[in-house]
């Protein structure tokens, strides 16, 4: 991120009447946080902003001021006049929401953290180095000369808080700490967030945990699970839930590397990848034609499960091998 494109963004919003802001699908804290964030900063300049992401928010994002604003899709010849993609790496992130009709005649703003961000936008505010988009997104609402204060500093919290895994990533440094505390003095609710947030595990997500622990293995440094679609069905599990599997995988104190495999009901799987510091599975996910960071990225890939399982475990060990010997 530039002063330049922080300029050209705060120029599109002048400008912008109505625009529409997309979270990406399988929503997180951070693309609903901070879409909310702007959401919130854009209504007192006389904007009309429209929210939306192709999947429902998890309960535990519902709660966030102005959550229930959110669509699940908007026509194409919807009145909007900017498109702002929030913490989506790349187009296809959009979940269709996005029209293809709409390039070239509606100004796209991207705001984002993502290094696998290809910078699809007319404009991009990119901060890879960012511990979440909240970050860029801060620095434009301030741009905007709107005042940082109680359910703006909320969402942005919910934001910095999910992406670093309530301060546990090692992307969070002493300016993230600062950021956290000036949100809290800002009015943002912390407590708020941990308990209704991070410390929110719905009962059929911890019944799927169980299903993926059961299936967990161990070789060496590197661990997986994989959960058939049977086992989603039975649960009454959705597709656009991942059970934040990458995440509760990441735990296991052996492994340098983890991945979760997802069964979908379109043959597809989905695979959550989580590593050690040091590592970056961001590459393999890229590769494998989807994206994220080097720590936690993601992809999908062609099912049936064991097929996947059995084209990309190889793929991770090759990973593991090539970066532990440059250690």
């Amino acid at each position: 991120m530039t002063p330049t494109s922080l300029t050209q963004a705060t120029n599109l919003l002048a400008q912008s009447k109505r625009p529409l802001l997309i979270a990406h699908p399988r929503p997180d804290g951070d693309t609903v946080g901070s879409a909310l964030a702007l959401r919130l900063a854009l209504a007192p300049l006389g904007k009309a902003p429209v929210l939306a992401c192709v999947h429902p928010l998890p309960a535990s994002l519902a709660w966030l001021p102005g959550a229930d604003a959110f669509v699940q899709d908007v026509a194409e010849d919807a009145p909007v006049d900017l498109v702002i993609a929030v913490d989506l790496s790349d187009l296809s992130r959009a979940g269709g929401v996005y029209k293809d009709t709409w390039r070239g005649h509606k100004p796209l703003l991207v705001i984002d953290h993502h290094e696998t961000n290809n910078a699809f936008g007319d404009v991009n505010l990119v901060e890879p180095e960012a511990v979440a988009t909240a970050v860029p997104m801060l620095a434009l609402i301030r741009a905007l000369g709107v005042p940082v204060a109680g359910a703006i500093a909320t969402c942005l919290l919910a934001g910095v808080l999910t992406d670093t895994r309530g301060l546990r990533t090692d992307n969070t440094t002493a300016t993230t700490l600062a950021l956290v505390a000036e949100l809290v003095a800002a009015g943002g609710d912390y407590a708020a967030v941990v308990q209704k947030t991070l410390d929110a595990v719905p009962y059929q997500q911890m019944r799927g945990w169980g299903v993926a622990l059961y299936g967990l293995q161990l070789e060496g440094d590197l661990a997986w699970t994989a959960f058939p679609l049977a086992e989603k069905t039975q649960l009454g599990i959705a597709d656009h839930d991942d059970l934040d599997l990458g995440n509760l995988l990441s735990r296991v104190a052996e492994a340098n590397v983890v991945a979760s495999f997802l069964e979908m009901r379109d043959g597809t799987v989905k695979i959550s990848f989580r590593c050690r510091p040091g590592y970056n599975v961001a590459t393999l996910a890229k590769a494998l034609g989807g994206g994220g960071h080097r720590q936690a990225a993601g992809c999908s890939t062609p099912g049936p499960l064991d097929a996947a399982v059995a084209r990309v475990l190889p793929l991770v060990r090759d990973l593991l091998r090539a970066q532990s010997a440059s250690m």
